[in-house]
């Protein structure tokens, strides 16, 4: 009797462990969401030093957060820019370390919502990016939409959101 309860005892904090372990290693939608658009902003942003393979190899990186097919429709100081394809986004990350000395890029306030298949989601975010040499950073609002491909959050579709001015 003894070794049996002992038995299930152990099989108990094995499965409560095996569980809590999941959890851990396998984060919720939202979450992982989140910390893929936080590695977005943080791929996104350089340093005055960095050198010219860092930002190439930063470029191919931030490319890569993105599906084959995205489309990026934002307005940036009152510019309109329109890229479509990874490569393209590549390109455009390229020209953009090229003209600046850094960039600084912060996401806040998302909120996120799940498609019903939970392989889709939009997020609304406020986004700034500070570049070097100005005194106040751009702040812009967007919506990202995302895409569950082979277990990794990529973002299909990113666009601006008018708001009151």
């Amino acid at each position: 009797m003894r070794n049996r309860l002992l038995s299930l005892v152990v099989l108990g904090l094995l499965a409560a462990g095996g569980l809590w372990g999941w959890r851990v290693r396998s984060p919720s939608p939202e979450k992982a969401i989140r910390q893929r658009l936080v590695d977005l902003a943080r791929t996104a942003s350089y340093g005055p030093k960095e050198g010219g393979l860092a930002r190439m190899l930063d470029a191919d990186k931030l490319a890569g957060f993105f599906t084959g097919d995205a489309e990026v429709k934002v307005e940036v100081s009152n510019a309109f820019e329109n890229l479509s394809g990874r490569e393209n986004l590549r390109e455009a990350a390229m020209s953009a370390r090229a003209a600046f000395a850094s960039l600084s890029v912060h996401f806040y306030d998302m909120n996120i919502a799940l498609g019903a298949d939970r392989q889709s989601a939009e997020v609304d975010l406020t986004a700034t990016g500070k570049v070097s040499g100005e005194q106040d950073p751009e702040v812009c609002e967007l919506k990202f939409l995302l895409k569950l491909i082979g277990g990794e959050w990529m973002i299909r579709r990113v666009e601006s959101v008018t708001t009151l001015r």
